[in-house]
């Protein structure tokens, strides 16, 4: 196809993004649904290891795509307006939706003690983010702050890889698995100091 032919299909640059960054989505929700499914029979922590190491994985395999879907290349700012991108984004969510359930359901995440260290300005914007969002529908505070953390380690720790910035020292494979264990076990572990009672600051951001 040559580069003319492109506008016969799109009718300008923001659809040809759009539809690039949809398909994009939907196979990299497509290997972490496969995963996930693959993995079923393990508990919930050995399943978020072995789900993010998909995720990576389809980053290294696409990482052109993977900095185009998270606006790291500078092609696209703002989201673009076309609803099939909202959908195509939220299967990949789905995902990390899913294992929150599964490591609530197992006992694996401490909601109370999350809940507790959130700012009550910042509940109050996920109650109004829950009500718009169908996934995490019946998800407690706590439970959605632990799926910011996650999402937030989860996407830090494969854009550093794909942008050069890991230390040629460390091994990037090693490390990664060390970041993601990290990430489920402080979300069940006992409350760092500055968030107990008495101890100066009860919450996060105070």
């Amino acid at each position: 196809m040559t580069p003319s032919a492109v506008h016969y299909y799109f009718p300008g640059r923001e659809a040809l993004l759009d539809a690039l960054i949809v398909d994009g989505w939907d196979s990299l929700a497509m290997a972490l649904r496969a995963r996930y499914e693959q993995t079923r029979p393990l508990p919930a922590h050995e399943r978020w290891i072995a789900v993010t190491r998909a995720h990576r994985a389809w980053a290294l395999e696409h990482p052109s795509e993977y900095l185009l879907l998270y606006g790291h290349t500078g092609l696209r700012v703002t989201p673009g307006g076309d609803r099939g991108v909202h959908k195509a984004m939220s299967k990949v969510v789905a995902v990390l939706f899913t294992m929150m359930r599964d490591a609530l359901a197992a006992g694996e995440i401490d909601t109370e003690r999350l809940q507790a260290a959130t700012p009550a300005p910042l509940r109050q914007q996920l109650a109004d983010w829950r009500e718009t969002t169908e996934e995490m529908a019946g998800l407690p505070d706590g439970a959605l702050v632990a799926c910011l953390i996650g999402y937030a380690q989860l996407h830090g720790a494969i854009t550093l890889e794909l942008i050069g910035r890991i230390p040629p020292q460390l091994q990037p494979t090693a490390l990664f698995d060390l970041q993601m264990a990290h990430v489920s076990g402080s979300l069940n572990a006992p409350p760092p100091p500055w968030t107990r009672s008495g101890a100066g600051k009860t919450e996060l951001g105070n």
